[in-house]
């Protein structure tokens, strides 16, 4: 049995992470044959880039654990929606703007994924906010 960390946080058992890992591989390969940016470890420069979808493997044994997908828009839609948001101004129209492109991208990346054959969803999870989740490969 694995050990938690200082966070209480369990990883996965290494059969699992390897397992994690080619699925992430696979999911990767497909969607950017698919036309899409992908951003992963292989390619992490996403806080700089133009926009594209960034694939995290969380590797801990809890809910949170698994492979996402998030749709990271232009830098510059970034940085006005976190200006806005620490600023305070939330009927400022970009919050609005960059949650309608992050909904219908979640949207899209779902159906792409569906008709490659996997099976996903779109997470509920607070910290990560129009995220997908991958759970199965194509059979």
């Amino acid at each position: 049995m694995t050990k938690e960390n200082e966070w209480g946080l369990r990883p996965l058992a290494p059969g699992e992470v390897n397992r994690l890992r080619e699925l992430a591989a696979a999911t990767t390969a497909d969607l950017a044959r698919s036309g899409l940016v992908i951003f992963d470890q292989e390619n992490p420069h996403w806080e700089t880039s133009a926009g594209g979808l960034r694939v995290e493997v969380d590797e801990f044994d809890d809910a949170a654990g698994g492979i996402w997908l998030h749709w990271e828009v232009h830098p510059s839609l970034r940085e006005a929606t976190s200006g806005a948001l620490l600023g305070q101004r939330l009927d400022d129209p970009v919050i609005e703007t960059a949650g309608r492109i992050h909904e219908q991208m979640a949207s899209a990346i779902l159906r792409m994924l569906g008709a490659l054959g996997y099976i996903a969803e779109v997470s509920d999870d607070d910290y990560r906010p129009f995220a997908i989740k991958v759970l199965s490969a194509a059979v």
